[in-house]
């Protein structure tokens, strides 16, 4: 059993506790976790200070508790589990000490692609993006949803209104798809399709048919990232808009993105 802890501090926005607040946090997270646990042939457990796992915009909540479930569970099963801890905002050497005390020999760890782009983040014994390079490509769990025999999935509703585009051009990139004949697959919030936008297992069997995912860097991203392989991922945002390090280690693998 390989134990990560999730850093208890942003290595984005200074002294500031990290709390995996979008679903695309805690998407990547168990993916970071799943691909170092299949490198090495070990169960995972993800260790979570408390205000990741039972405090959702400052206040006690179960919203994160029940994503955290529904995320875990579109992995194999053994391959991850998630620890809470009810503790929050303690410096890494802090938390790591409490993990030790509590019989948790734990590592956070560290992105090497990307660490000039993170004020806060420290070199670490463990550099996670060397096990981020090839495609996951999961299986999906078979259920009852009807789709079509040719088709793409899409998602633009990011919370960050900096990576996400206008209703005219988004229709006008969707459109060049369905002229090639691609019906289009709405997930995530916009969907009207209710299995669609409150069901990451739906989503999950959805994309793992779908022949791309088309979309901006999002939740849905991070997902994309466990059923495509990194050529049928095809990304858009702003000319000169934000990039996060998400985007750009994606860029590098081989995701495509077009700026308009």
């Amino acid at each position: 059993m390989k134990h990560i802890a999730l850093r208890s501090k942003s290595i984005r926005k200074g002294d500031r506790p990290y709390t995996t607040p979008g679903l695309g946090d805690r998407i990547h997270s168990a993916y970071v976790a799943y691909q170092y646990g299949r490198k090495h042939n070990t169960p995972v457990t993800i260790h979570l200070t408390d205000d990741k796992w039972s405090v959702a915009g400052g206040v006690k909540s179960d919203k994160k508790k029940k994503s955290w479930v529904e995320i875990i569970s579109l992995f194999p099963e053994g391959a991850l589990q998630v620890q809470p801890h009810p503790v929050e905002n303690l410096r890494e050497d802090q938390w790591l000490g409490y993990l030790k005390s509590k019989g948790y020999d734990a590592e956070i760890f560290y992105y090497k692609d990307t660490i000039k782009m993170h004020p806060n983040e420290t070199v670490v014994s463990l550099e996670i993006s060397e096990y981020l390079k090839t495609p996951l490509m999961l299986d999906a769990e078979k259920v009852d949803l009807e789709l079509p025999k040719k088709f793409i999935t899409t998602q633009w509703d990011s919370t960050d209104a900096g990576r996400t585009l206008s209703p005219i051009v988004k229709s006008l990139i969707l459109s060049e798809y369905q002229s090639k004949g691609y019906k289009v697959l709405v997930v995530g919030g916009e969907s009207e399709n209710p299995l669609l936008r409150n069901s990451l297992k739906h989503v999950a069997y959805a994309m793992s048919k779908a022949e791309k995912h088309v979309g901006c860097d999002s939740g849905f991203f991070h997902m994309a990232l466990m059923y495509f392989d990194f050529k049928d991922i095809v990304l858009y945002g702003k000319v000169n808009g934000y990039k996060s390090h998400h985007l750009y280690r994606g860029i590098s693998n081989g995701c495509i993105y077009k700026e308009v």
